[in-house]
């Protein structure tokens, strides 16, 4: 992900699939809730469908999954889909690695390809690398984007359960730049309350570094 210009030249530059996915799991964070995003697109890439973790999150709106376990940002995206499409030729976004479940509703559902742009921090402090989910996956892009996914996702643990979360203390030890921004998104009221594109670019260079070179 090339950075000179910083996030002005960098925000717009993203895939707009990549950007919509990050600007879901920020609303999610916003409203309460897990910060995971995802979208489908056609064969074009095209954003045809798209939906964020709605599993704990208690605002308003019409998903039908809402407030259940099986609320996941994947699964929302999916139920806009309709039975009559290929979904061979489709893409399913993430902002995060899907879980088994996540992985094996994209599977059942015929979709081509899946891509995420960032690991699931839970899943990794636990080692858990479901063996499906490798094969069904396309590459991730990483860089910037997968160190903003993985912030917004640490700071809900922070938020929900603590700095001492054993997700938190692992990503500390694994990606302390991450984890470190990922506090401050927690407990820092003026950065809970910003906008994306304003959060973002008060801490790009932070962003930048946890991304490391060439990101």
């Amino acid at each position: 992900m090339e950075t000179s210009g910083g996030f002005a030249a960098a925000w717009p530059a993203l895939a707009p699939a990549a950007r919509r996915c990050l600007e879901l799991a920020h609303q999610a964070w916003r409203a309460g809730g897990l910060p995971v995003g995802a979208v489908l697109t056609d064969a074009a890439g095209a954003i045809v469908a798209e939906g964020r973790n709605r599993a704990y999150d208690a605002g308003g709106g019409a998903d039908a999954l809402r407030g259940t376990p099986l609320a996941h940002a994947e699964l929302n995206a999916l139920a806009g889909a309709r039975t009559a499409w290929d979904l061979t030729t489709h893409t399913l976004w993430s902002s995060h690695r899907p879980c088994a479940m996540r992985a094996a509703a994209a599977a059942f559902t015929g979709v081509g390809t899946v891509r995420y742009l960032a690991a699931d921090p839970w899943a990794e402090s636990v080692g858990h690398r479901p063996a499906e989910t490798v094969r069904t996956l396309g590459p991730a892009p990483e860089g910037w984007p997968g160190a903003v996914a993985t912030a917004l996702f640490l700071a809900d643990t922070v938020r929900r359960a603590g700095p001492e979360h054993r997700t938190v203390r692992a990503a500390l030890r694994a990606d302390p730049a991450t984890a470190r921004l990922a506090v401050d998104l927690a407990t820092d009221p003026a950065l809970r309350s910003a906008d994306l594109p304003a959060l973002l670019a008060a801490l790009w260079p932070r962003i930048t570094a946890a991304a490391g070179p060439g990101a």
